[in-house]
């Protein structure tokens, strides 16, 4: 897999993740790359965060193919406004130390149970295992992990 762009992987990952994930019962759940609505909205305008959104899109900016930054936006077709970012998963790549590290992750539906509710650190894990899994890597880094929000997750 290789021969692939970093971010034709990622975007391959992000496909087989939602094949997953539906075959666990999850077809409410749409996995996707974060738009850039969904960047905005997590520099902006995350104020039902727990994180500090603003400075990780500010550190981990940049594309899959230059940056290493794999971003994923995940969506509940039955929440109150399935349109919206309901969460979100920030990943790199260090191809110089070949190590990926999931970054930060969050469920940002704080006032209804969905589908996504204890579920998104499941899916950064399938999407993660799927990722090394094609660049032959062996650990999943978490960074900075806060037991404070692992309910949220």
């Amino acid at each position: 897999m290789r021969n692939l762009s970093l971010q034709e992987i990622h975007e391959q990952c992000l496909n087989t993740t939602q094949k997953i994930i539906q075959g666990f019962g999850w077809g409410s759940i749409v996995v996707s790359a974060l738009s850039q609505t969904d960047k905005n909205y997590l520099h902006k305008e995350s104020d039902n965060a727990v994180l500090n959104w603003r400075w990780g899109m500010e550190h981990y900016h940049g594309s899959a193919n230059d940056d290493g930054i794999l971003d994923i936006s995940l969506k509940s077709t039955k929440a109150n406004d399935p349109g919206a970012l309901h969460a979100a998963i920030i990943c790199k790549y260090d191809a110089r130390r070949e190590e990926f590290a999931i970054c930060m992750l969050e469920n940002l539906i704080t006032d209804e149970h969905s589908a996504l509710t204890g579920n998104v650190f499941i899916i950064a894990l399938v999407y993660s295992t799927i990722f090394c899994s094609m660049m032959e890597l062996e650990d999943v880094v978490i960074e900075n992990l806060l037991e404070e929000i692992k309910p949220r997750y």
